[in-house]
């Protein structure tokens, strides 16, 4: 049955490097390129050579075309010793079905098996059970009649030849190389002619992978004119048999005729697939032809041929190089050293050309332009003059020229220095810091697409660049307070400038006071009384911070409290029954970071006690009852005498 392409192809890219001794052994229609010897340019000649590449070309195969051409008899591979024989003792026999262990395209078919007859031929379109290979025809190539012919695709020639008439002869295959230049070989070797035995023809034919070229080569081919006429053709010929490709004088018609040492080349005749390029040492494409003219920079360069190879079998492609090198040559030579790239600003370069005799001349240059009265041996380039910078220097016959790149880079500047940042701890958030607040403050008018800024938890990390601050721009504090780093360098990362400065997460949290509610006791009866309120709640407002970095005061509202308008002035009177004071805690250093999450409540208590008038009484009288009961079970009491507590005296 016949096989078609996929619509879908699978591409892969090898790249393959030759090696440098130029050795093909797969054959002529084997995929190479070959960049040509190395060359040396005579230094009278202007510094430039012409350089040559060679390499298969190779074209398309959906179509049906081939060119079938004469090529130099040269076997690529021995006729004899392969490794797999083939019905060596049975005349007129197809062998078994064999796999093609690589894709090969065949007048627009992919095929993927073969089968050998003993005949001289070769067929694509396999069937195991078809063992008899014919050997009578007298019909020309294309033929889809006479099974001798249409049953077959590759003509080696064909011809009715006996292996069974033998015991030295060889039929078989082999494949070799690998890939992309795998081949399978197929041989017919010293095969005696049906009836006239003493006479033997040897000829093979190759298949090429990728390329999908077939050669046939032919070192024996006699005439048997007694028998079948002599009848003899060489070719190939689509699996529909109405179509076939023959050499010159070489049909069934043309018989009978004898050759040897005659070999043909099929080769698929449509569009190419093959792009060939010339890369200079940098990589870039200076050619597509195969030979250009070429002045290597700096006196010696190295060129590359480069071909891309496409199988239109299955979409594979091959990139193939091979190298040249191209030196001028020069009685002397010299080298400005590499490429510099520096900040502005920074020390002049002292560029060196000098060959140590008066008698050289020096010309140099600024981006191709003759820099005036620049002859000396040395130039010293100043920032910030960037350029491409090269020199002639000049024997009286040879002119050696080089080149070096210096780069002066912006230098960034911190335009202003950045600012402190802080966040007031009162307990209601964490401290996430955004530090990206200080990048247009320290770039000021400088572009921010010249520059990468980032910021770092060390001098050190800013200063190398290591370890910089994930997520500036949500950075969570460790502890009250850090120092950052800002790092600001030109896109190459060669100018840097480093700042820093401090963020402070200032703690306000005020304590809480206890008991709550405060009581004050109201003796008088008056319906008010004076409280110190600094006295008596600060400390527990400070809860053990420094007295000195806060602010504390009193309000009866707390939207004074939050406002810090209002303060009470100690002492306080708190007016029966009882007041709200509201505790605004407050930082000295920042007055917007307070606390004013705190408040007492201080009730006025109005009893009074009177235990009567004094008593005066003898000894020995009557006992007398000194009575305080209020009346609540929550009033507690203790008694004294003469200002000492008497002990378990604590009843009404």
């Amino acid at each position: 049955m016949k096989k078609y392409y996929p619509l879908s192809l699978l591409v892969i890219l090898l790249v393959m490097l030759l090696p440098q001794s130029k050795s093909y052994s797969q054959g002529p229609g084997s995929l190479f390129v070959d960049a040509g010897a190395d060359i040396v340019i005579p230094c009278a000649s202007g510094g430039c050579a012409d350089i040559t590449a060679s390499y298969l070309e190779i074209f398309e195969t959906f179509s049906t075309n081939y060119t079938v051409g004469s090529i130099p008899y040269n076997p690529p591979f021995p006729f004899s010793g392969l490794a797999n024989s083939v019905n060596t003792s049975i005349d007129d026999a197809w062998n078994n079905p064999e796999p093609l262990p690589f894709d090969f395209c065949f007048f627009g078919n992919l095929e993927t098996q073969f089968q050998v007859g003993s005949n001289g031929v070769i067929r694509f379109e396999v069937n195991a059970g078809d063992t008899t290979n014919g050997w009578q025809f007298s019909e020309n190539l294309p033929n889809n009649t006479n099974p001798t012919l249409s049953e077959a695709n590759i003509f080696t020639p064909v011809h009715d030849i006996d292996p069974s008439a033998s015991t030295t002869n060889e039929i078989a295959w082999e494949i070799l190389g690998t890939y992309p230049n795998r081949v399978l070989v197929v041989s017919y070797f010293d095969v005696p002619l049906y009836v006239c035995n003493s006479q033997t023809a040897t000829h093979m034919a190759v298949f090429y992978e990728f390329s999908n070229v077939i050669e046939i080569y032919i070192q024996d081919k006699p005439t048997c004119s007694s028998w079948n006429s002599g009848n003899a053709a060489v070719g190939i010929q689509n699996n529909a048999g109405n179509l076939a490709y023959v050499p010159p004088g070489r049909n069934t018609s043309d018989s009978p005729w004898t050759t040897s040492n005659e070999a043909w080349s099929f080769a698929p005749a449509g569009v190419e697939t093959f792009v060939f390029e010339w890369l200079d040492s940098t990589g870039t494409v200076i050619g597509t032809s195969d030979t250009i003219n070429v002045c290597p920079s700096g006196g010696s360069e190295i060129f590359t041929a480069r071909v891309t190879y496409t199988n239109t079998c299955n979409g594979d492609i091959v990139i193939l190089t091979d190298d040249v090198l191209v030196t001028e040559d020069s009685p002397f030579i010299f080298d400005l050293g590499p490429d510099v790239t520096d900040c502005e600003g920074g020390a002049d370069i002292l560029l060196d050309a000098d060959q140590g005799d008066p008698t050289f001349t020096y010309q140099w240059f600024l981006d191709a332009v003759a820099i005036a009265g620049a002859t000396n041996p040395t130039y010293l380039v100043v920032s910030p003059n960037s350029g491409t910078y090269s020199v002639e220097v000049t024997d009286g016959a040879c002119v050696v020229l080089d080149d070096i790149i210096i780069t002066f880079l912006p230098f960034p500047v911190v335009e202003n220095p950045p600012i402190d940042l802080s966040i007031c701890d009162n307990g209601a958030a964490p401290g996430i810091f955004d530090l990206t607040v200080n990048t247009p403050i320290v770039l000021g008018g400088q572009n921010p697409a010249d520059f990468n800024v980032s910021y770092h938890n060390s001098q050190i990390d800013a200063d190398t660049n290591t370890a910089p601050i994930a997520t500036p721009a949500a950075y969570l504090i460790t502890g009250t307070n850090e120092t950052i780093y800002i790092r600001i360098e030109d896109l190459t990362g060669v100018c840097i400038v480093t700042a820093n400065f401090d963020i402070i997460f200032n703690p306000a949290i005020a304590g809480v006071i206890t008991p709550n509610p405060y009581i004050l006791c109201d003796p008088d009866e008056s319906g008010d009384e004076e409280i110190d309120l600094s006295a008596v709640f600060d400390a527990q407002v400070l809860n053990g911070q420094n007295p000195l970095e806060y602010i504390i005061t009193y309000h009866s509202s707390q939207a004074d409290a939050d406002t810090g308008i209002g303060a009470l002035v100690s002492p306080y009177t708190v007016t029966a029954p009882s007041e709200t004071i509201y505790v605004r805690f407050e930082r000295v250093d920042d007055g917007s970071c307070f606390d004013s999450t705190q408040n007492v409540l201080i009730e006025v208590n109005l009893f009074t006690v009177d235990l009567g008038p004094d008593v005066t009484d003898c000894e020995g009288g009557g006992d007398i009852l000194l009575d305080a009961d209020q009346g609540d079970p929550l009033i507690t009491y203790q008694w004294f005498l003469d200002a000492v507590a008497i002990a378990g005296a604590t009843n009404p």
